[in-house]
């Protein structure tokens, strides 16, 4: 969008060459919803209301909007400023704290503001009815960690540079709701890098790298870094804004509050069993030495350094690229349920117009945690080159449980992101639609997301696990269908809500 142009909300915006309207609008949105705050830590503070204090609850939401909240115009220019200078604003390093404020359905009726809850049939639900819970094939809310079986009023994401920093903006945070007479319990988050510096999760592999981008300056900078003639991440403001219902526009004035909703789900990661069954896939399609990761890759659907396993066989140690489709590639070099695949099929789902599918994206800002502390991390474990080298020298450094990732997504549709995509890509054993194979040999079969799929129970598990099937050989459609590989079941959901993120201009009006 360039200077003097109205906001159209299914374009990207340039934020460095906003109108007044814009700016308006960005003033007034939260920052994290059009770009990943950025921050290495964060305590993500659930917090519940008193019943029957409406006023000293909306007060403390008040207070957090006039002195903590980040906007999104905020949040831009310290990073702008971070990034030119190494420093941020008031010295020292990093772009400084960060705050943002979301609500639940119950949250808004625990402020009194019932009225002004948006109205998205989801949320209205929440993630905990049994509804939802059938929908996404999740574990049953009796078998959540126990602060999420509660009913959840709000979610305050506080982010900072150092965990001590970002410890003490919590406190500050947290005394504000227990003056208000809340009660609070916080998740800590903590970003994972690999050797080269760029953000992994537990299991080792880049993450982020296939997001939406609603900046044109972003756009930009990935058009310079690897192009977009394959696959474009352009994306419009709609795909994660939605007008705040609690803030009225008047006749002929142009809205310029908007919120987005939050999807927050705890996902734990198995690490130990994760990893060990990759390895025993690689001795079941033979590979060996450096090739034995191609069988993580083909799972995940790219090579933990982030190289598309559609683009090549072998990890490249490059700035992973995103500028590539699955034209051509039928499942034999990235299988069709690998996990980057199932979760953006770029244009090659079958059920689809390319065009219908993009609108079932959402940025994701989720980041890592680690309840129990991880003693080696990713990038300081030893390589194997066979499954004894795995046992004797990596398997006792990596964590069963009590790691995982804090997903977040901001969607201005839920029925259509985020549960569509759950519940139609990643837990589909369908999709992407399989197509024939052109040398009359067995098709390959799709299965559910080998990282996130939510199977439901041990017997659909079991069934998911038989459908599955890798490629014998990478791009070679002739070697066949190695078929008892199945993946599933390394990552189980904790718990998690639904929010609304609102605008400023709501918060500071309450």
């Amino acid at each position: 969008m360039s200077a003097g142009m109205p906001i159209i909300l299914n374009k990207p915006l340039s934020w460095k060459n906003a109108n007044a309207d814009a700016l308006a609008l960005l003033q007034s949105l939260q920052g994290n919803i059009l770009k990943g705050h950025g921050r290495h830590f964060t305590a993500n503070l659930f917090f519940r209301l008193k019943p029957g204090n409406e006023r000293a609850s909306r007060r403390m939401l008040r207070d957090l909007a006039n002195f903590h909240v980040t906007n999104a115009y905020r949040q831009l220019l310290d990073a702008e400023h971070y990034k030119r200078s190494g420093k941020k604003r008031k010295g020292g390093k990093g772009a400084g704290p960060f705050v943002h404020v979301a609500l639940s359905a119950a949250g808004y009726v625990a402020i009194g503001r019932a009225d002004a809850a948006p109205k998205d049939p989801e949320f209205s639900r929440g993630m905990r009815d049994p509804r939802s819970v059938a929908d996404l094939a999740d574990p049953q809310v009796t078998d959540w960690e126990p602060h999420f079986r509660k009913e959840i009023h709000g979610i305050v994401i506080a982010a900072h540079e150092t965990a001590a920093e970002t410890g003490a903006l919590a406190a500050v945070i947290r005394e504000l709701i227990e003056d208000a007479k809340g009660t609070t319990f916080v998740q800590h988050g903590a970003a994972l890098f690999n050797a080269a510096g760029e953000g992994i999760e537990h299991f080792g592999y880049v993450d982020g790298r296939s997001l939406p981008l609603l900046l044109e300056e972003d756009i930009t900078e990935e058009l310079n870094a690897t192009g977009t003639n394959r696959w474009d991440p352009a994306a419009g403001l709609d795909i994660a804004l939605v007008e705040d219902p609690g803030v009225p526009v008047a006749d002929g004035k142009t809205p310029t509050a908007y919120g987005s909703y939050l999807i927050f789900r705890k996902l734990e990661q198995h690490v130990r069993a994760f990893k060990t069954r990759e390895q025993e896939i690689a001795t079941i399609l033979g590979l060996t030495g450096d090739e034995r990761e191609r069988a993580g890759a083909m799972i995940v659907g790219r090579f933990e350094d982030g190289t598309p396993v559609t683009l090549s066989d072998k990890a490249r140690k490059l700035k992973p690229p995103n500028n590539f489709d699955y034209a051509g590639d039928e499942g034999i070099r990235c299988p069709l349920h690998a996990h980057i695949r199932k979760t953006n099929p770029r244009g090659s789902g079958g059920f689809e117009e390319p065009d219908k599918e993009r609108l079932h994206l959402m940025p994701r800002r989720g980041i890592p945690y680690e309840d129990k502390r991880r003693e080696v991390p990713p990038a300081e474990l030893p390589d194997a080159g066979s499954m004894k080298e795995f046992r004797d020298k990596v398997a006792d450094k990596l964590p069963k449980d009590g790691v995982g990732l804090l997903f977040m997504a901001y969607n201005s549709e839920i029925g259509q992101q985020f549960k569509f995509t759950q519940m139609n890509w990643a837990n589909a054993r369908l999709f992407p639609k399989n197509p024939a194979d052109p040398l009359g040999g067995p098709r390959i079969p799709a299965g559910i997301d080998p990282v996130i799929g939510q199977d439901g129970g041990t017997a659909a598990q079991h069934k998911a696990l038989l459908d599955q099937g890798l490629p014998k050989k990478w791009d070679e459609p002739a070697e066949g269908i190695e078929n008892k590989v199945g993946f599933a079941g390394f990552v189980h959901m904790k718990g998690g809500e639904y929010f609304f993120a609102p605008s400023l201009t709501f918060l500071l009006n309450l």
